[in-house]
C-alpha cells in the first residue's frame, strides 16, 4: 500500500508534468470505467500530442472544461439539447441517456472545430481547436466573460467532441472528466484538458491498468490513480 508521502509524490509529478505540456496517464477506478485516459493540457496540446493519442492510445480524443467554463459561455450538456429538440424530433427522446451503465450522466456536450480548420481533423487542426478551448478556459479563470470569444472561434459540430465537469465535481460524478480538471485546477491551470481511452489492440478492450503501467513506466510517463486524487 503507498504511503501518503508516495501518495503526495504521485500527484505532484503528475501536476508538474501538465504544468510542462507532458501527457500522464490516469485511471478512474475499478469500480468504474475501470479504464485508464491520457490527459494533458488543453492550452499545451500540440500536433503531437493528438498524434501520440490517437496512434498509443486510441480511443475518441475530448476537450473536457471546467463547470464554471460551461455556465460563462451558457453551454449545455447533449442530452439536455437532444430534450429540448425532441420537441419537434419525438424519436429523440428515447434516444437521451441520463444516465451511464457505470454511472452519473454523460458529460458530453457539442462538438467543434476551430474556424481556421478545414476539415477538422488532423492533428494540426484539432491540437489548435484544443488549444483554443485551453485559452477560452483561461479567459474565464481571470474573471471575464469569455462568451463573445467562444461563438467567434468555433463552428458545431465539429471534430472535438466537449466534455463537461459535473456541477458538484467529484462529489457527484468521478469521471476523467472530473479527475482531469480537479488536477488541472491543482496545478494552477484553468480548468481545460484534453483526455483520450486507452485502448488495447489485441483484446479489443479497454487497455487494462496493469498494462497502461507498463506503458507509462517505459515512456517515463506519470500514471495517476484517480482514487488518490481528493
Amino acid at each position: 500500500m503507498m504511503t501518503l508521502n508516495r501518495m503526495d509524490e504521485t500527484i505532484s509529478d503528475a501536476l508538474n508534468e501538465l504544468k510542462n505540456g507532458r501527457i500522464i496517464l490516469l485511471h478512474d477506478s475499478s469500480s468504474r470505467e475501470n479504464e485508464t485516459d491520457m490527459v494533458a493540457f488543453a492550452g499545451s496540446c500540440s500536433p503531437e500530442t493528438i498524434s501520440c493519442m490517437r496512434e498509443t492510445a486510441g480511443g475518441l480524443i475530448c476537450a473536457a472544461i471546467g463547470n464554471e467554463v460551461a455556465a460563462n459561455l451558457g453551454l449545455p450538456y447533449m442530452h439536455d439539447i437532444l430534450e429540448v429538440a425532441s420537441s419537434r424530433y419525438s424519436g429523440l427522446l428515447s434516444m437521451i441517456e441520463r444516465r451511464t451503465p457505470y454511472g452519473g450522466r454523460p458529460a458530453f456536450s457539442i462538438s467543434v472545430n476551430h474556424r481556421n480548420s478545414f476539415t477538422g481533423i488532423s492533428d494540426i487542426e484539432r491540437s489548435e481547436t484544443i488549444r483554443e478551448l485551453g485559452r477560452i478556459a483561461g479567459i474565464v479563470k481571470s474573471g471575464d466573460d469569455a462568451s463573445d470569444a467562444f461563438y467567434s472561434s468555433f463552428r458545431s459540430p465539429g471534430h472535438v467532441p466537449i466534455l463537461i465537469e459535473a456541477r458538484e465535481s467529484l462529489s457527484e460524478r468521478r469521471g476523467h472528466t472530473e479527475l482531469s480538471i480537479r488536477l488541472a485546477k491543482l496545478a494552477g491551470l484553468p480548468p481545460a484538458t484534453v483526455v483520450c481511452e486507452m485502448l488495447d489492440g489485441r483484446t479489443h478492450r479497454p487497455l487494462t491498468a496493469g498494462e497502461a503501467r507498463k506503458i507509462a513506466r517505459a515512456e517515463n510517463l506519470s500514471f495517476v490513480e484517480g482514487e488518490l486524487i481528493r
